[in-house]
This record gives C-alpha cells, sequence and structure tokens, in this order.
C-alpha cells in the first residue's frame, strides 16, 4: 500500500480500522471523520490525554507498522484543547476496548458485560470486529489479543525485531579485537534512522541552556554545569573550525548550509547527555545518571545503543555481509575515503581513490547529509561511512572472548567508550560491520558523532 488517498472512516470502526501497513517507509492517508469519537487515547509528548475528533474534521497521517497494531502520526484540525498541537500519534489495537493502550482482562470483562447490546457511541469499543453488534466474536478476538500493547515509535525511529545474529567478523579478515565472531541475542529496540544532525543538537543545546544548570560555555566549549572541564561536551565553530555549531554568547546555531550534516565535534559524554535531553523534552524518563553515567535500560527512553545492538541494527537483518549494503564498496553507497589498491572489496574507481569526491570541497569535514545514501534493510541511514557513532558500551579488546549471549552491554567500567560504522576520513576496512574502534568519553572528533537508541 502506498501513495496518497482519501478515506471516510466511520467512528463505529475507527479504532479497528485494520489498515494494512507494509515495510518499505510509512503510507500517507487522509482520514475523514464522519461523526464524534470519545475518549480516544492520544499520546503526545507529554503523555496521554483524551481528546475528541469531531465531525468533519481532518488529518493528514502516517501509518506504519507496530508490534501487535498500527501506529498514526497526524497533522490534526479539529481536536477540541489540542489546537496549538500539531503532531500526535494515536495508537491502534484491536481488542482495546477502554483504550488503555493494551489488551487485558479489563477489555474481556468489558465486552462479556456489553454481549448482545446495541452499539452505541458509548460502547463502541467493544464492537472489535466492527461488525456493528457486540458477539461472541469480540469476545474471542479480545482473548486471543490478551497481554498484547500497542507501542509507537518513537519519532524519526524504525523497529529493530527481537533476534539472534552472528556478532563479529565472520571473514576473518579484521583485526583480532572483532574475534571470537558468537552468538547473540538482542531484544527489540528502537533506533534512530539517521544519525544526529548538527541543527538537531544545536535545538536541544538551546533547550538545555534555556532550563540552567544543564550546561556551561568555556572558552567557546560546552561542559557539564558545575564540573569544570571535566566533561567536555561538544565544540563550537569558535573552539575548533571543525564543529558546525555556532555561539554568539546566548544562542547556539549551526553553520548554514550544514543543517542536515551528521554533528561532529561532539564527545562520548555530549552524546549521552543528549540523550537525556532529548527524552525532558518529551516528558519521557531520563536513561543517564549524569553523575555516574550510568545508564538505565529498564526506562526505555533515548540512550546510546550498546555494541550489539549497533551491529545488529547495521546488517540490516541480513547475514554474512561484509557492510550493511553488501560484500563491495564504493562512493555510490558511502562516503568514505577509496583506496581499491588496498581493498579487493572496495571498487571504486582509480579517479577516485580518495575522498568522496561529492562531498570534498571547502573545508573539512567532509560529511554528507543525512539520508544521501541508500538505507540498509531495517531503513538505517550512513549505517557505514560519514561519521563514527558512539555506542554505549565500555571498550575492551579481549571482550567478545566473554561476552553473555543475551543483551551483551559491554564491560563493567574501563577507559575508552566503543565506536563503529567508521567515518568519511576512513578506508573501507574500518566501514565494515564488524569493524570496532575506542576513544576515550571526552574526546571530540571531526569525524565522529552518534544516533540515538531506545528500548521498547
Amino acid at each position: 500500500m502506498a501513495g496518497e488517498f482519501d478515506v471516510n472512516l466511520p467512528v463505529q470502526t475507527y479504532a479497528n480500522a485494520g489498515v494494512e501497513c507494509r515495510a518499505g517507509g510509512p503510507t500517507q492517508v487522509v482520514l475523514t471523520f464522519s461523526g464524534p469519537v470519545d475518549g480516544v487515547d492520544v499520546q503526545t509528548s507529554a503523555g496521554s490525554v483524551d481528546a475528541i475528533l469531531v465531525e468533519g474534521s481532518q488529518a493528514t497521517v502516517e501509518l506504519s507498522s507496530v508490534p501487535n497494531g498500527i501506529c498514526l502520526t497526524l497533522g490534526v484540525s479539529g481536536v477540541t484543547g489540542m489546537e496549538s498541537m500539531t503532531w500526535v500519534r494515536i495508537r491502534v489495537l484491536a481488542g482495546d476496548t477502554n483504550g488503555d493502550g493494551a489488551v487485558n482482562i479489563f477489555d474481556l470483562v468489558q465486552v462479556r458485560n456489553q454481549l448482545n447490546q446495541p452499539v452505541t457511541a458509548g460502547n463502541f469499543r467493544a464492537d472489535v470486529n466492527a461488525d456493528g453488534s457486540i458477539n461472541i466474536f469480540d469476545l474471542v478476538t479480545v482473548r486471543n489479543n490478551l497481554n498484547t500493547a500497542a507501542v509507537c515509535l518513537p519519532p524519526g525511529m524504525v523497529l529493530i525485531p527481537a533476534g539472534e545474529f552472528q556478532m563479529g567478523d565472520t571473514f576473518n579478515e579484521g583485526a583480532p579485537v572483532e574475534r571470537p565472531v558468537h552468538a547473540v541475542y538482542v531484544d527489540a529496540f528502537y533506533m534512530d534512522q539517521y544519525e544526529v544532525t548538527n541543527q538537531q543538537y544545536a535545538d536541544v543545546l538551546n533547550w538545555a541552556y534555556g532550563q540552567g544548570g544543564q550546561i556551561t560555555v568555556t572558552n567557546n566549549i560546552v561542559y557539564k554545569a558545575g564540573s569544570g572541564t571535566s566533561f567536555p561536551y561538544c565544540d563550537t565553530t569558535t573552539s575548533s573550525s571543525s564543529s558546525r555549531i555556532t555561539w554568539n554568547g546566548s544562542t547556539f546555531g549551526v553553520v548554514a548550509g550544514k543543517e542536515q550534516h551528521p554533528m561532529v565535534m561532539v564527545s562520548w559524554y555530549g552524546a549521552a547527555a543528549y540523550c537525556n535531553w532529548r527524552s525532558a523534552m518529551e516528558g519521557r524518563p531520563l536513561c543517564y545518571d549524569l553523575s555516574t553515567w550510568a545508564c538505565n535500560y529498564a526506562v526505555g527512553s533515548y540512550r546510546l545503543p550498546t555494541e550489539a545492538e549497533w551491529e545488529k541494527a547495521a546488517r540490516g537483518g541480513v547475514s554474512g555481509q561484509r557492510f550493511p549494503h553488501g560484500n563491495t564498496i564504493n562512493h555510490d553507497h558511502v562516503n568514505y575515503r577509496a583506496n581499491g589498491s588496498a581493498y579487493t572489496y572496495d571498487t571504486s574507481p582509480y579517479t577516485t581513490w580518495t575522498y568522496h569526491p561529492t562531498f570534498a570541497v571547502g573545508s573539512t569535514p567532509y560529511t554528507s547529509p543525512a539520508g544521501y545514501f541508500a538505507p540498509n534493510g531495517y531503513g538505517l541511514y550512513d549505517m557505514a561511512g560519514n561519521v563514527w557513532e558512539w555506542c554505549n558500551d565500555w571498550y575492551s579488546s579481549t571482550y567478545y572472548s566473554s561476552s553473555p549471549y543475551s543483551n551483551p552491554r559491554g564491560p563493567a567500567s574501563g577507559s575508552s567508550r566503543v565506536l563503529r560504522g567508521g567515518g568519511w576520513t576512513h578506508y573501507a576496512r574500518w566501514c565494515r560491520v564488524a569493524a570496532r574502534a575506542w576513544s576515550s568519553p571526552v574526546d571530540r572528533y571531526y569525524n565522529s558523532g552518534f544516533r540515538c537508541a531506545a528500548g521498547t
């Protein structure tokens, strides 16, 4: 299902639209509501609220697959009490008769108590199958869906499904730190489709600065407030010519034309702090304790991916490939430094055995805009090249020999954090999905950035 079209959706069948959503990106749909809908559960950045979609209102939506349902991202007009909201998210799940986002015993009791009653505006959710009556078939549907929940993907993220994969250098051509190859199981999680951009980081910096007590700027470097210079977050254009973040003494901005390029000159601490700020801006609990930098995975908010999560996501659901897109590499696929004489799997022509010719103009860094190249099998962009990406794990060269099978999260401590994916400065071998790098969490480089993950 693709493209844009109109559909009239009767209120009685709204919660059970049964729209099929396939992989390959969201589907654009225009919904016209034919009557009032009371008590629709609308998930906003501030949490769940009740709203009324009035007769005659329209919403342009994006439908995307989520566990046990579909998620609608809407631009709504005519929503009582929410006229100022531009985007809201509505959860849809067959059998969720009370609209709490899950199918449970309360839904079963509600349908049982309303069996054989006529469908009205007050009990239309109990007509789970939308056949015009509340009957045994509705009860069976609720029973079969018990203990399931519909979860909307966080904006800009894709769901990486749970599963096992072979982690490490299956070609036996990389460094010893990439071996032994070992089986790893990772729970489902969300991953940013794109590397965090300069504009996204500047926007969140301005939010954090406006809160007070979050950051300080010393010698044009952004630090954790109250830490002196112990915890640098990022550089600005005045402290480093490689930075694309501007600072005028009161506001952060971005060098013109670099808004959608990946953030660079950001430390691990700056990446972790960004995750917390992004969570706070959306009313989510915080993953990171910024006094210890420990990550609470259980809260399910924004954080950096584990090294295992990163590699599973980079592989895109395909096993045995050298790169996210296949077994060879050239400038059609990745922003990297070509050298076909050094690596047989580097197929860039001799005339381009250097930095990417499209982006190696002006001053460094020679980054490319987010999403310039094709995505991998999970819909993730730039999982090879462009910029290295910080992972949450501490680094150990021998960790693969002792890594647990289920959801490995790296050593308990260390002096360096893991980086993955390669960058615009690096040759093909560093862009392999198995390649590992590491650096002190205070370091900032012109070829290093990050993307966020989130638990389900």
